[in-house]
């Protein structure tokens, strides 16, 4: 996981071929095989790895890592454009993201969200979902501006958190529907990692990309700024905020510079986040889950341990 985690956090920013980045994809790659072959061989498990033979517990595992990690790659470029760009403070930045709440937490608590599911299907309800989150994402590229505000971003922060609260359902119910009542453990520590682990690659990813963008963008706007502010601007938005107090007269220019700088940063991040979105809907599509539970008898076995007399 740390080695995936770094090759995603790295490849933006240094380049997908570089050595740091091969040799953490190579190093994730041989762990991977490794895990998967030493879960192969015990007679009990940690991680009965046979399991994701079954599409409803595949499909809803990679559904919810995908959307947690999404999701917290947005908290990554909302943060500081809500206190950066727009100058709000904290307090009203965290207030700002209550709206994508709400409206996910609306279709969870109200039951509208399994009742969707019960009436169109999982595999509908959660294409569906996946979808409507995607159209978030491409709303907040394309109307995000320095001076277009809060209202720009509000219309795909809503319809991120309707994509959420759509797919969050079926995708919880595929893990749990595939697994017995006595297995259940295993469904909920599932439920678990995949969105603590989507939340770790939704950072590294989405939030390399802003930085990788936003390093971009701002270069070519420094040619005036001293050589130690310009240094200090490039490490990100804050940092040439506030070294934007030594530039003198170019104080204002930097501070504007480093604001457009965010935004095409931004933008890149959330295109990023429609293509990995874009995925996992074709993906939802031709493997979707039909929600039927499972007996315990259905299951693959591990291979039992011969036991020797002495």
């Amino acid at each position: 996981m740390v080695a995936l985690i770094s090759v995603l956090h790295k490849g933006p920013i240094h380049g997908w071929t570089s050595p740091v980045v091969q040799a953490g994809l190579l190093v994730g790659v041989v762990a991977a095989a490794g895990f998967v072959a030493w879960e192969l061989r015990r007679a009990a498990p940690l991680l009965d790895v046979r399991l994701f033979r079954d599409r409803r517990l595949a499909v809803g595992s990679l559904a919810l890592l995908t959307l947690f990690g999404v999701q917290a790659g947005i908290f990554v470029v909302l943060f500081p454009y809500f206190q950066a760009v727009l100058g709000w403070s904290g307090l009203r930045s965290t207030l700002a993201l209550m709206p994508m709440a709400a409206t996910m937490m609306l279709l969870l608590a109200s039951g509208l969200a399994p009742r969707v599911a019960a009436l169109a299907g999982a595999r509908a309800t959660m294409a569906a979902g996946i979808l409507l989150g995607g159209a978030g994402l491409a709303l907040m590229a394309v109307l995000v501006s320095v001076d277009g505000g809060y209202p720009a971003i509000l219309p795909g922060m809503l319809a991120m958190g309707l994509g959420m609260g759509l797919t969050q359902t079926p995708a919880t119910e595929a893990i749990t529907s595939a697994l017995p009542r006595e297995r259940q453990g295993v469904a909920s520590a599932l439920n678990n990692v995949t969105r603590e682990f989507g939340t770790a690659l939704g950072v590294a990813l989405l939030g390399a990309v802003l930085t990788a963008g936003y390093r971009h963008a701002i270069d070519p706007r420094l040619d005036t700024v001293p050589g130690d502010t310009a240094d200090t601007a490039r490490e990100g938005i804050a940092n040439a905020i506030d070294a934007a107090g030594s530039a003198g007269g170019q104080a204002t220019a930097l501070v504007r510079a480093a604001q457009e700088s965010f935004v095409d940063g931004w933008q890149q991040a959330m295109w990023a986040g429609v293509a990995v979105m874009a995925i996992l809907f074709v993906y939802v599509l031709a493997r979707g889950p039909s929600l039927t539970r499972v007996s315990s008898s259905d299951l693959p076995r591990p291979p039992r341990r011969s036991r020797r007399r002495p």
